[in-house]
């Protein structure tokens, strides 16, 4: 894999990260957290690959998994300009923390099912059943969402 700057990484860890939170404290908190833990266990040597990411990505969830905070959709609005994102992202955060790393893991960084189990230690059946109702979920509450929008204008 090609290797990335130190800001780069750092960039979609956080990126990473606050996807899973909605929330700037809770990912940076996240991201610091994982990147600390991945640098004191690892010789760097400036080998900043998508390997390395994913490694500090499966150890944010772990922590999120872990200790999953609720948060509000207050919490991210800030953050999305856009009226669908805004719809898209309550929508994400509003899933139990196994479908939202599932969902982000696979549709939003593309990462295969089998590189999430030993984060989140479920088996690949689980996964991709995780996976199917939480898009199946997405789609009716988006719908759902656009619907009530429509009605408000």
């Amino acid at each position: 894999m090609d290797n990335m700057s130190m800001e780069v990484l750092i960039k979609k860890v956080y990126a990473f990260a606050f996807r899973l939170t909605g929330s700037e404290n809770s990912a940076c908190i996240l991201a610091e957290a994982a990147i600390n833990r991945m640098v004191q266990a690892s010789d760097l040597s400036n080998n900043m690959s998508e390997d390395f990411f994913m490694c500090i990505a499966k150890d944010i969830c772990n922590i999120y998994i872990s200790n999953p905070k609720p948060l509000t959709y207050e919490d991210c609005e800030e953050y999305e300009k856009k009226a669908d994102a805004n719809m898209l992202q309550k929508i994400i955060l509003s899933l139990e923390p196994l479908n939202r790393i599932t969902i982000i893991w696979k549709d939003v960084y593309g990462f295969s099912l089998n590189e999430i189990i030993p984060a989140v230690n479920q088996p690949y059946n689980i996964l991709q059943q995780v996976l199917a109702s939480t898009r199946h979920q997405i789609i009716v509450q988006t719908l759902k969402e656009g619907e009530l929008g429509e009605k408000s204008i």
